[in-house]
C-alpha cells in the first residue's frame, strides 16, 4: 500500500483540503481522488509528482 495525496482546490488554486489516500495502485488512487470531485478541482499527488487533475463540470 502506498500513500497518495488528494488536494481540493478553489478555482483560483488555493488549497481547501488535503486528504491522504492509502491505495494499492495509482489507478485506485486516481479513482478515489476523482470520487472527491464536486464543485472544486482535485489534484492527485505522489510526493512531489502531480499524477492527475480533475476538473468539475460547470
Amino acid at each position: 500500500m502506498k500513500t497518495f495525496r488528494a488536494v481540493v482546490l478553489t478555482l483560483e488554486g488555493e488549497i481547501i483540503l488535503t486528504i491522504a489516500l492509502v491505495c494499492a495502485t495509482e489507478d485506485e488512487a486516481k479513482a478515489r481522488a476523482e470520487d472527491l470531485l464536486e464543485d472544486d478541482p482535485v489534484e492527485l499527488w505522489d510526493g512531489p509528482r502531480r499524477i492527475a487533475r480533475f476538473e468539475p463540470e460547470h
